[in-house]
């Protein structure tokens, strides 16, 4: 009977620190919560995005395209917002491309001669614009001559 309550008494211990232990890993893993990945914590960068067609070098249009805009409240204008890259998700789902004239008929027969994002009911530019919010890609500029599967033509 003596080893039995050795046993017991290994077990009462186990159940102890084991009791402890649950308490003290939710409340480790709540000072976690919160805190954005940091460059160092998800081991590195991502390499930036091609450059839109026809971008100069330098001009910065490289490095905004496909950024993210992670901000609660909107920019003051549509001129403050990143422009959308091709390898933007919701992008590449809409068959977005930078040049309407190169636009693959054959993949995407519901594009038509003369469509782009200047005339569709989604772009919020300027009629001058080169590039321009779209309610589409929400919180990204498209470019004026762009096309996506989106596109709706504005009322005349």
């Amino acid at each position: 009977m003596a080893g039995s309550s050795d046993l017991n008494a290994s077990r009462r211990l186990f159940v102890k620190i084991l009791g402890q232990t649950t308490v003290l890993i939710p409340i480790a893993g709540l000072s976690a919560c919160g805190k954005p990945p940091t460059a160092a914590s998800t081991g590195a960068s991502p390499p930036p995005p091609p450059a839109p067609p026809g971008a100069a070098p330098g001009t910065g249009m490289d490095a905004q395209a496909g950024e993210v805009a992670n901000t609660a409240q909107p920019p003051a204008s549509g001129n403050d917002l990143p422009h959308i890259g091709l390898d933007d998700p919701a992008a590449r789902a809409l068959g977005y491309s930078f040049d309407a004239a190169t636009v693959d008929n054959a993949k995407y027969p519901e594009h038509l001669k003369g469509q782009s994002c200047r005339k569709c009911a989604q772009f919020k530019g300027g009629p001058n614009d080169a590039w321009g919010p779209c309610m589409v890609f929400a919180g990204k500029q498209v470019n004026a001559h762009g096309w996506c599967t989106a596109f709706v033509a504005k009322p005349a």
